[in-house]
């Protein structure tokens, strides 16, 4: 097999360089949002991605957790859709509290 040919950035010299892992996205209609001292969470009124429930984020940038908590207290008190980008492979979560079996972490949010 010629690597070159498939891979051009090895004829020159570069080595490559391992992808990031792939994130997805849900519509979530949040029955809960709530406010811990690591994190903020949101339930989801059904699961995605075969029982994922809840999309929370780290209070460690605050302007960033009041600007999602605004967010997603919104869609909660509006009843709206939210719409969450994550990445459904990391159980990076769990240094927050956030469950492996039912929870990932929040990329960006939209409403």
């Amino acid at each position: 097999m010629n690597t070159t040919r498939l891979f051009p950035a090895l004829a020159l010299g570069m080595s490559l360089i391992a992808a990031p892992a792939l994130a997805d996205s849900a519509s979530c209609v949040p029955t809960s949002v709530a406010v811990y001292s690591t994190r903020i969470h949101v339930r989801c009124a059904s699961s995605v991605a075969g029982g994922i429930w809840f999309f929370a984020l780290s209070t460690a940038d605050t302007a960033h957790v009041n600007r999602t908590l605004s967010l997603l207290s919104t869609a909660l008190a509006s009843g709206r859709t939210l719409h969450v980008d994550y990445n459904p492979s990391t159980t990076a979560g769990t240094s927050i509290g956030c469950l492996s079996s039912d929870c990932r972490l929040i990329n960006w949010t939209a409403m």
